[in-house]
């Protein structure tokens, strides 16, 4: 029965510190910054570049109603196909749109996102990806408020399309569990994993960082791993969880690619200091120990522990997706969350003993 407490006890202490349910938005917060620039990196993404641009452009006309200096770059990063015509062809309708082209000469996107971020000229920079859009025509609005006067670095949500196959259900429940993670970071003062497809960031702290310099050699890491530097070097970090914030975004449509993408992300977990790791494997070592209490003492007691540390869970689970404009009910799909730990466990093994992809 100790240990079925104290592995409910670190579940209880994880969802009031850690959970995100109080997750809140930074809209209404005056700005001391007024230009903004949007960095798209592409490779071989020519299909989507008509996309890309068209829902943007909602996007960049309502940041410019309020008043601000707006402009978009997009960097061709060594694409193969035809996404460097199609990208002249979309970005001459629109003045404020720029185009780059960056050699490709790592498996990651890091040279042609620092090179982008280099070229651009905004006060405030947001990062998106080809295949993200905008939820709302307020995105830039919502993700440059209090930019330079509240924040720094500002985490913006992206989360897959509802879908009802199992692979698309597992895939939105680990982005949200995830995204839910992120806020629940930067809420409790701890912040360390933000996300390339939404995340806004000031010029003053790219500089005092100094882009991705430490982590170059890495696939993955271009968000969280830099988010930790930039939080080493004093940047003030604020998450906005709101539905107008974020941006929809494809996710792999099979298994196997599914398995390539994590495989990549575990790449930038191995550079997590040892304090980090340990911080994040506190809930599983909580289950652990409500597991081993239910063995050890089959009793109602250990079962009770249990069942109210996977309540606990799943009610701040459902908190965390009502603020962020997901189904509450929804929230029951934590059940599943052992499938989505076998197959990231599954995704971990052929990382280490396979040489992970490039980006794309």
């Amino acid at each position: 029965m100790v240990l079925s407490a104290v592995g409910a006890a670190i579940h209880g202490w994880w969802a009031w510190r850690f959970d995100g349910w109080n997750a809140t938005s930074s809209v209404g917060l005056g700005s001391s910054q007024t230009s903004c620039s949007v960095v798209v990196c592409l490779h071989n993404e020519a299909e989507r570049v008509a996309g890309l641009v068209e829902g943007l452009t909602p996007a960049l006309n309502a940041l410019e109603q309020a008043g601000w200096t707006v402009s978009a770059l997009a960097v061709n990063h060594g694409s193969t196909d035809a996404t460097a015509v199609a990208l002249a062809a979309a970005t001459s309708k629109d003045p404020r749109w720029k185009m780059m082209d960056v050699a490709q000469t790592r498996a990651s996107k890091k040279e042609a996102l620092v090179a982008g971020v280099e070229a651009s000229d905004g006060d405030v920079v947001v990062v998106t990806d080809a295949d993200c859009r905008p939820l709302d025509p307020d995105w830039l609005v919502q993700m440059t408020a209090g930019a330079g006067s509240a924040w720094d670095v500002h985490v913006g949500l992206s989360l897959p399309a509802q879908r009802t196959t199992l692979l698309h259900r597992l895939q939105r429940l680990e982005a949200r569990r995830v995204a839910q993670k992120a806020a629940g970071a930067v809420m409790a003062g701890r912040p360390y994993l933000g996300f390339g497809r939404n995340m806004a960031f000031t010029r003053d702290i790219w500089d005092r960082v100094g882009g991705m310099t430490g982590h170059e050699h890495l696939p993955s890491g271009d968000d969280d791993l830099w988010l930790q530097a930039a939080v080493k070097r004093g940047a003030r970090v604020s998450v906005n969880v709101n539905r107008n914030a974020q941006t929809h975004s494809e996710w792999p449509s099979t298994w196997a690619a599914w398995r390539r993408q994590k495989s990549r992300h575990f790449s930038a977990s191995k550079a997590y200091p040892s304090a980090l790791h340990a911080r994040l494997g506190l809930p599983a070592v909580g289950w652990l120990l409500l597991a081993a209490g239910v063995v050890h003492n089959p009793s109602g007691t250990s079962v009770a522990f249990a069942a109210l540390a996977f309540i606990l869970r799943t009610l701040t689970f459902g908190m965390f997706l009502h603020r962020a404009g997901q189904p509450r009910r929804e929230a029951w799909e934590l059940v599943l969350e052992p499938l989505v730990s076998a197959f990231r466990t599954w995704a971990w093994w052929k990382g280490q003993t396979s040489e992970s992809t490039s980006w794309k």
